[in-house]
């Protein structure tokens, strides 16, 4: 064992107090919106909301404040991390790097102003993600935002290693298709993620299981929405290094969506039916993310000191972030409670 890892484990491991159960997050539902701040404000959630209010409102508010908290937890597990395993963290991390490229391309496709954009980025008080990870610093996101146009923010993109995949789609983002640019990203992260992986200590066989079956959820996406959006060529945006072989994935083009379930590595014939129903596809990804992790995440609370212990953390981090966006998401665009408990997850992995 590394004795490096006992501090973060133990930092980690007392911090776990901090994340909400389901229990709260039902309640949580049950509330009016102007009462959604305050009872967040009885958690954790408390420094960040005490140091945000200020500056933002409503759902500026909201989404600040949770995306500042999983912030600081992230910080909380990328400190103490032994040198080989920094290069995996890390990788891991650059998600929100990427997520936060996304919107500012999606931001300069809406014309959305500067200060609209800023409130959706995934930081802690104004610092992201990416400096915990060396990449991207709180300065070179203003001046990304501050980019006229999406080809401006490529081109500054280009120096931080995004920028140069998404190059070759900018005659699509010229004319008003940035789903190119949204896929490629993936591609990069995914990539990275694989190539990063190392054993370390020797346990790190099931974060490489939990990549792979990542990478098998983000390829049978594409294939649904490319079955849904008519294409029949997706071959560049396949990720490698999933346990499902690209020729089995392209023979699925060309079918109806319901027929992916042959290639399915999980049971959610339930998500098919809604899709039956709806032809609403976010019900398969959030059924797939459903039964990754539950199939993972206690395995890697339960693990011995490792990093699988600081990817565990990172994720329920990330799952809490995003079930508490669609709470109050769900409030703001009055969506019905059914289809708020089918993209639920957090229940079912804790």
């Amino acid at each position: 064992m590394d004795s490096t890892y006992t501090g973060a484990y133990g930092r980690l491991k007392g911090m776990r107090s901090d994340f909400l159960n389901p229990a709260f997050l039902e309640q949580l539902e049950q509330k009016e919106m102007a009462d959604f701040i305050s009872s967040l404000s009885l958690t954790s959630y408390r420094k960040e909301i005490d140091e945000l209010s200020g500056v933002y409102k409503g759902t500026d508010l909201v989404e600040a404040v949770i995306n500042a908290h999983m912030m600081r937890m992230a910080h909380a597990a990328a400190t103490a991390i032994p040198p080989l395993a920094r290069e995996i963290v890390s990788a891991f991390m650059t998600r929100w790097d990427i997520e936060n490229i996304k919107t500012i391309l999606s931001s300069k496709k809406l014309g959305y102003a500067v200060e609209h954009t800023q409130a959706f980025l995934t930081v802690q008080s104004g610092t992201p993600v990416g400096i915990l990870a060396g990449l991207i610093t709180r300065e070179d996101y203003a001046n990304m935002i501050s980019q006229k146009d999406i080809e401006g923010v490529v081109t500054y993109a280009v120096k931080f290693g995004y920028g140069t995949p998404l190059l070759k789609n900018l005659d699509d983002a010229r004319k008003g298709d940035i789903s190119g640019m949204l896929l490629v990203l993936d591609l990069y992260y995914y990539t990275r993620l694989t190539e990063s992986f190392k054993f370390y200590m020797g346990n790190e066989g099931m974060l490489l299981d939990y990549i792979r079956s990542s990478i098998d959820i983000k390829n049978i996406m594409s294939v649904i929405k490319a079955i849904e959006y008519g294409r029949s060529d997706i071959k560049e945006f396949i990720i490698k290094g999933g346990s499902i072989p690209e020729s089995r994935l392209l023979e699925m083009l060309g079918r109806d969506v319901m027929q992916i379930q042959q290639i399915v590595p999980f049971n959610i014939g339930d998500a098919f039916e809604l899709y039956r129903e709806e032809r609403f596809s976010s019900y398969i990804e959030a059924a797939l993310k459903r039964e990754l992790n539950k199939k993972y995440l206690k395995m890697f609370n339960e693990s011995s000191i490792s990093v699988e212990q600081i990817i565990g953390f990172l994720i329920r981090s990330e799952i809490e972030r995003d079930e508490i966006r669609a709470v109050w998401l769900g409030k703001y665009y009055n969506i019905g409670k059914a289809r708020l408990d089918r993209m639920k997850i957090l229940k079912y992995v804790v």
